[in-house]
């Protein structure tokens, strides 16, 4: 069996507007809720315990922090994205000292980490694109949260579904 994990926030906002779109453009609607990536899926048999003690410890330093979702952007890899505005120097940070330690081999120096909620999908398919980036301008999404739990989610990759999700409390 494939699996692998992430680490994600659930921003604590109205999706509804946000899953108006992603119900039509995000092959990933139905496997989970928007959310905003901190650690990409590690595929490989990573110690679980041992990631859910660096995650622990990584988090421990951590404070509830503000951020604002605004602003729409295409991918390098086909995507639109929401983007984090402000928080975005908390969410690099974040991400950057959770790819330490048994994370460490993972980091991709190659590939700037752009905190973001992804929207939608849409493999070089620029009509789709460009109705998307419509609606979303029309919807006006943007959105004022705190960023004050993540999710380390364990994903079966050929079901597509989620099989555990470990949740982690930020202090305030």
């Amino acid at each position: 069996m494939s699996m692998s994990y992430a680490l994600v926030h659930y921003p604590n906002i109205n999706t509804e507007h946000i899953n108006q779109i992603r119900q039509k453009y995000d092959p990933q609607f139905d496997l989970m809720e928007p959310h905003i990536t901190l650690v990409f899926p590690i595929i490989e048999s990573i110690n679980e315990n041992n990631l859910i003690l660096h995650v622990d410890s990584i988090l421990s330093k951590w404070t509830t922090f503000p951020i604002y979702l605004k602003g729409l952007q295409k991918s390098w890899d086909e995507c639109m994205f929401l983007m984090v505005e402000e928080g975005k120097v908390d969410m690099v940070k974040l991400h950057n000292e959770l790819y330490t330690g048994i994370l460490a081999e993972y980091f991709r120096e190659n590939l700037p980490f752009v905190p973001h909620l992804t929207l939608g999908k849409f493999t070089k398919d620029t009509d789709k694109l460009l109705q998307v980036l419509e609606e979303a301008q029309h919807l006006d999404l943007n959105y004022r949260c705190f960023v004050d739990q993540v999710h380390l989610i364990n994903i079966d990759d050929k079901q597509r579904s989620i099989i555990w999700s470990k949740e982690f409390i930020l202090r305030n």
